[in-house]
């Protein structure tokens, strides 16, 4: 029983690693393994509604491009591979682990992002709400913050 556990949380640990040929997109692109990171962490949380919107999609490629100055052709296979170990990952912590090292102001503004992700496609559902909670703990966010975060990026009505 504890070797199945251990195994699970070796496998958490693990999940944003993927095949070689996906840490050699965002290498290649010039990103910081906490840049794609955060990008992996944005796709999961578009999925995280159980549909995966273009809008949604489309603020990280937007993302991508003005945060880190990729073009939108260098973007896309980082986006690709981004987006497959999204769909592979099996917890948050394997990212949040790598992540919760930033400054606390790069936390929050990650936060802001991974809120206009969620409020891309015009509604926030509750898993998507769910979803920032519980990353936003793993990223030790005071929740005053949070709450402040999600006030100044949600859209007016």
């Amino acid at each position: 029983m504890f070797n199945l556990f251990k195994n699970l949380l070796e496998k958490s640990n693990s999940d944003w690693q993927g095949s070689g040929n996906t840490h050699q997109q965002w290498r290649d692109a010039g990103l910081t393994e906490q840049q794609y990171l955060a990008v992996v962490l944005m796709l999961q949380l578009s999925h995280a509604d159980f549909s995966s919107e273009q809008q949604e999609h489309d603020v990280v490629m937007q993302y991508l491009q003005t945060e880190f100055g990729l073009t939108a052709a260098t973007a896309e296979p980082v986006f690709a591979a981004a987006l497959a170990q999204a769909g592979d990952a099996t917890c948050l912590h394997g990212f949040t682990s790598k992540l919760k090292d930033l400054p606390y102001a790069e936390r929050l503004a990650l936060l802001d992002q991974l809120w206009k992700v969620a409020f891309a496609d015009g509604e926030l559902e509750p898993n998507e709400e769910a979803m920032l909670r519980k990353i936003a703990d793993l990223l030790f966010i005071r929740h005053g913050d949070y709450i402040q975060s999600k006030l100044a990026v949600q859209p007016a009505n």
